[in-house]
């Protein structure tokens, strides 16, 4: 639906369609603010717990077996001590998949829906602004 001088005919839409969208972007809009601080608590949790549980183990650890490395255990009496707060520290499970995948991915996929809700309210100003000039000119 072209005009002569190259400009673009807009169809317009009802007041209800409008409305349908408007409303469709701000349930998009919620839906990326969960994603994004369902992310925010996933990223804080996990660096709370590195640092309140993790952290302290390993400091534990290095101050009491000041010769041993987190490699190997050393020989002797206590061989078997070392060993088992080694295994301790290894058997820690990474909190690095729920900063990255878990916490990372939620905020972004967060700003992807709000991004793409931005988009959605762009495309929209157009009908908007033709349903108030057509209702202005009535």
């Amino acid at each position: 639906m072209t005009e002569d001088n190259g400009a673009v005919r807009l169809q317009r839409q009802s007041a209800e369609e409008i409305e349908a969208t408007v409303e469709s972007i701000t349930r998009m809009l919620k839906v990326g603010a969960v994603f994004a601080g369902v992310g925010y608590l996933l990223v804080g949790s996990a660096i709370v717990f590195e640092l309140t549980e993790f952290h302290p183990l390993l400091d534990d650890f290095f101050r009491t077996y000041t010769e041993t490395s987190l490699a190997g255990g050393s020989g002797g009496p206590r061989g078997g001590a070392v060993n088992e707060a080694l295994a301790s520290i290894h058997k820690w499970p990474s909190t690095l998949l729920w900063l990255k995948l878990g916490g990372i991915g939620h905020i972004l996929l967060g700003i992807f829906i709000a991004l793409a809700a931005i988009v959605r309210a762009l495309a929209l100003m157009p009908h908007r602004l033709a349903y108030e000039m057509g209702r202005s000119q009535s």
